[in-house]
């Protein structure tokens, strides 16, 4: 075999695993670049994910290191109606950021519902 088809064959082989290695349906895990507007947006899908009486509060570099955001619910802040144990025991909210055809958006892992990410600069997540 000639150099030339053995670069080839090598440079298929290449490619057909990076396009294994992508998940199914083309999602790509990505992170946030961390710009101020990626935040100011983020913030706001955040919002209109979750309950409009409940206040998030998040990390000032959320998504920018890991693609996955985990929402915890907050403790009872009065003692007129505390969890019995001190704790509250629903499951918190997972939330992943995916690049899909260079298009940017915000996946909650319990339905699957999205919201894109229209002003955010996305990046593939390093290692995927």
């Amino acid at each position: 075999m000639s150099p030339t088809k053995t670069a080839l064959a090598l440079g298929i082989l290449v490619l057909l695993g990076a396009c294994q290695s992508q998940p199914a349906g083309g999602d790509t895990p990505a992170l946030l670049s961390g710009t101020e507007a990626d935040q100011k947006e983020l913030r706001e899908k955040i919002r209109d994910a979750l309950p409009a009486d409940k206040p998030v509060l998040l990390a000032h570099d959320a998504l920018t290191r890991d693609s996955l955001l985990v929402i915890e619910r907050a403790p009872p802040r009065d003692l007129r109606r505390p969890a019995l144990n001190g704790r509250d025991l629903q499951r918190p909210e997972a939330f992943r950021l995916l690049l899909n055809n260079q298009r940017c958006w915000l996946e909650r892992l319990g339905d699957g519902k999205r919201w894109e990410m229209v002003e955010a600069s996305c990046i593939p997540a390093p290692g995927r």
